[in-house]
């Protein structure tokens, strides 16, 4: 009886440390959601993004690896660091996510970048003075804003000219060349997939160069960031496409990505494909660098099914697994959230179901599926024809209902695009729902001084 006692009040003392071990607060209110940063669309200043809007607490910030860290362990901070400025000079918070997947460095895949190519618009060739183009090359893929995700060169003309399976997307000059890699160009690169769809370019997870990189970042990314007052929550990434969990599903990327875990070592269960066993043992031992590397700020996954179409149930085993495991291991630090906000959002959906269960315990919050500015999002937010079956709502009304649902399940925070954010007919429906969340008063700044 007294072993029992000792190791129930040594569980209570541990659950009770993690519980503490974030210091800053649970993100709470309305966040506005504008589109990604990078060097080419930097966040800019206060006037550019509503930032002074009084009925919204924070920003939530997404950019891609490929832009933070430019080379291997060189960093590009300026973007982040500039919206941080903004927070702190606006008396908000962000919430800040960085895309591993489709948005990972090209000098992690083997990548070879020239700055001198030039393309031109409806034209499948790449011609470049100094990428010395070999056969070799042919079957590899080209990465670049001038050509769609997956591009490969099929042909070598010459040195300077290669012919591409796609036509370029955008025309460029010698005045104004255009950027571009050839993946898997040096040996030594992270295994990687092109989506079937083209959708994207991905490291294989659990690839031990992707990983052990992967990890590093998050080491470097907590070290300047943990202990900013500005950083409101952070969102897990390194297992997924984008910002959510989605790994796979059209049957060939599935595939691919099974025999990927089996060749990895990984094997199916009675419950599992090969590929959501290696998903879940790489997300759990992801999750585990950023829980050691940010003590300080709340850190959140985006559930989803990572594997859909024919394995959807498995997919959506995997996700409540790891939904499970994380509570459990991390009670009060693991967070979640759901990026599918709608009028019919309810606690029966399993991604949701994990907000209401954990909401008093967890930092939580929900993202809107879309905004309201077009027929088509009004009638996905409505989950009316050809979404669904319920009634095609007004955009202000389909705007209400779908917060009330989020407030109905008890998130910390709601993202909001920011189309919406900045549209004048809702700036009451923001005050109030951001009263509905628990936000009672303007966040103040925090960058105040006072002068003699």
């Amino acid at each position: 009886m007294t072993t029992f006692i000792i190791r129930f009040l040594s569980l209570l003392f541990v659950s009770a440390a993690a519980v503490q071990a974030s210091s800053k607060p649970f993100p709470r209110g309305i966040i506005d959601l504008p589109g990604a940063t990078s060097a080419k669309s930097p966040i800019g200043t206060l006037t550019d993004h509503p930032w002074l809007n009084p009925n919204i607490d924070g920003v939530r910030i997404r950019t891609g690896w490929n832009n933070t860290e430019t080379g291997d362990n060189v960093f590009n901070w300026a973007q982040i660091d500039e919206c941080l400025a903004n927070a702190s000079a606006s008396g908000k918070f962000i919430g800040l996510g960085i895309i591993s997947g489709f948005d990972a460095p090209a000098w992690l895949l083997g990548g070879v970048t020239f700055t001198d190519g030039t393309s031109t618009l409806d034209v499948a060739t790449v011609t470049s003075p100094t990428a010395a183009f070999v056969s070799s090359d042919v079957g590899k893929v080209i990465a670049s804003d001038n050509y769609s995700p997956g591009t490969r060169i099929v042909s070598v003309t010459s040195s300077t000219v290669a012919k591409t399976s796609a036509a370029a997307t955008k025309t460029s000059t010698t005045k104004k060349p255009a950027v571009f890699s050839i993946l898997a160009r040096k040996t030594g690169g992270a295994a990687f997939w092109v989506l079937s769809d083209l959708k994207g370019v991905m490291p294989v997870p659990w690839d031990p160069i992707f990983k052990a990189k992967w990890k590093e970042f998050i080491v470097a990314l907590a070290a300047r960031y943990d202990s900013n007052p500005q950083l409101g929550y952070q969102v897990m990434a390194g297992f997924q496409q984008t910002g959510e969990c989605y790994l796979a599903a059209a049957p060939e990327d599935i595939a691919f990505f099974d025999s990927s875990a089996v060749a990895a070592g990984y094997k199916a269960t009675d419950l599992l494909p090969a590929g959501l066993v290696a998903w879940e043992a790489t997300v759990k031992e992801i999750v585990a660098q950023y829980m050691t590397s940010f003590k300080d700020t709340p850190l959140l996954i985006t559930g989803a099914r990572p594997y859909g179409g024919d394995q959807l149930v498995a997919g959506q085993r995997a996700m409540n697994d790891i939904f499970d495991w994380g509570f459990a291991t991390y009670p009060g630090r693991f967070g979640v959230m759901n990026s599918q906000l709608h009028v019919t959002s309810s606690a029966g959906y399993y991604l949701n179901a994990a907000i209401v269960n954990n909401n008093a315990t967890v930092p939580t919050g929900l993202q809107f599926i879309c905004n309201s500015m077009t027929d088509d999002n009004v009638a996905r937010l409505s989950n009316a024809t050809p979404y669904g079956s319920d009634q095609l709502l007004s955009a202000y009304n389909a705007m209400d209902a779908s917060f009330n649902a989020g407030v109905s399940l008890g998130a910390g925070y709601i993202e909001v695009y920011e189309a919406d954010v900045n549209n004048v007919a809702y700036q009451s429906m923001l005050g109030q729902k951001r009263e509905a969340l628990g936000v009672t008063t303007p966040r103040a700044p925090t960058n105040l001084r006072i002068v003699p």
